[in-house]
């Protein structure tokens, strides 16, 4: 995460680091989930939970933003559990409404200096 806090709100000169650096990251979250549902197996379980800003949360700040970082054709796997656990009875009951926070986070890059 702070990786990629860092890309959103340092300067262009740092941003490209801050990049590789979440990539990296993410990558690693990849190669743990193989083929598996969850990180735990076939329900959800604490890394799931601890891995909610990149569930939900980090898909809203691509939308907000424009910035893409994660997408189907860098992280197919990482892709398919986002789509399993914000689609998750349980999870989807507990989320913010996605339209709501996409404004809200429109409205707080347009409102500071920063742009992808």
């Amino acid at each position: 995460m702070p990786a990629i806090w860092q890309i959103m709100w340092s300067k262009e000169n740092q941003r490209e680091r801050a990049i590789e650096e979440a990539i990296q990251h993410l990558k690693t979250l990849e190669n743990e989930l193989k083929d598996k549902r969850f990180f735990g197996g076939e329900t959800i379980g604490l890394v799931d939970i601890a891995a909610n800003f990149i569930g939900f949360w980090l898909g809203a700040v691509q939308e907000a933003s424009g910035m893409e970082l994660v997408n189907k054709e860098r992280f197919p796997v990482l892709c398919r559990w986002i789509d399993e656990y914000v689609n998750c009875s349980v999870v989807k009951q507990n989320l913010p409404p996605r339209d709501k926070l996409i404004a809200f986070l429109q409205s707080r890059f347009s409102a500071s200096s920063w742009k992808y």
